[in-house]
């Protein structure tokens, strides 16, 4: 049986995962909006749960939230590395350096 940390975790490698796909299959303008679009898929698991309360209790705490972000963080970040490869313009690197093939 998974531990509640190992289900949320889990649902982190889910939401990020999907969050950069989405980005990868609409990486055209407005990029804007699907970058929001991208935003909220990634944290879509950590707001409805924030909301609720259970027998009193909040359902979202940070030793959730912890395990949400670590599993989400690593898969979003190799998708974006791997096949987005706009990883470079979040570490600094000059945008005349970079190569956005799908954009006009």
């Amino acid at each position: 049986m998974m531990t509640t940390t190992a289900k949320w975790a889990l649902a982190g490698v889910a939401a990020g995962a999907a969050s950069a796909l989405y980005l990868f299959y609409n990486y055209h303008h407005p990029l804007l909006l699907h970058g929001a679009v991208h935003a909220a898929i990634f944290a879509s698991g950590l707001l409805l749960p924030a909301a609720f309360f259970i027998n009193g209790k909040k359902l979202l705490d940070a030793k959730r939230a912890g395990a949400y972000v670590a599993g989400a963080l690593p898969v979003h970040l190799a998708i974006h590395a791997l096949l987005i490869k706009d990883i470079l313009q979040f570490t600094g690197v000059s945008h005349l350096s970079l190569s956005f093939s799908s954009l006009p």
